[in-house]
């Protein structure tokens, strides 16, 4: 008797597109969005170009979803650390994530190929934005309405100051990174980093 299938070892749906998307990750760092083709990603993934068009029906869609999805994977990530401790240290360690992220190898490449995109489509851009460094924004905006709120800071508009925040973290290592002129950043060089930019925001809005 012939045995049933293993419908259990079958990938979902989901899982599918989950690997579609790590192997447009690759693909689309390896070789820009100009570079990279549909046929690639098919071929990686070891399967036909129509299985890849039912879940993306252009490469521009592969691309756009997986700006989205990997912003909002790794956005978050900055504000799940040391909740609930004091302004300061809380301040200095979202600062860490933040420098962490920026100077990563994945940040940089992705904003690299996302701003080549962005000049033929500035929508691109505009997802990149919204889904990674705009979030991160109104998300520390409401925190620092909190601190405010308790007297611990002096906020006229509080998503200016959350935008500041973000240009005293990225200084000038990030222009560096960018540009191929430093290395990933070590952990010390972060901490530096971090401990510099919390000292500079709070000059700029802390309570006397």
């Amino acid at each position: 008797m012939a045995s049933l299938p293993n419908i259990a070892a079958r990938p979902t749906r989901d899982q599918r597109r989950e690997a579609i998307l790590a192997i447009a990750h690759d693909v689309f760092l390896e070789h820009g969005f100009e570079g990279a083709s549909m046929s690639q990603v098919a071929a990686r993934l070891g399967g036909s170009k129509g299985t890849l068009y039912s879940y993306f029906d252009s490469k521009e869609a592969l691309f756009e979803a997986l700006v989205a999805e990997s912003c909002a994977q790794r956005g978050p990530a900055m504000f799940d650390v040391n909740v609930g401790l004091p302004m300061v240290e809380r301040l200095t360690a979202i600062a860490r994530a933040y420098i962490e992220l920026v100077g990563s190898e994945w940040s940089v490449r992705m904003l690299q190929v996302v701003a080549a995109e962005a000049r033929r489509r500035p929508e691109v851009g505009r997802l990149f934005y919204d889904a990674g460094p705009g979030a991160a924004v109104l998300r520390l905006s409401a925190e620092l309405d909190d601190f405010a709120a308790a007297g611990l800071l002096r906020l006229d508009d509080s998503r200016r100051a959350a935008e500041t925040f973000g240009i005293l973290c990225r200084g000038t290592l990030h222009l560096q990174r960018m540009l191929g002129q430093a290395p990933v950043p070590t952990p010390a060089v972060i901490e530096r980093e971090a401990a510099r930019a919390v000292a500079q925001f709070l000059r700029l809005y802390g309570i006397d």
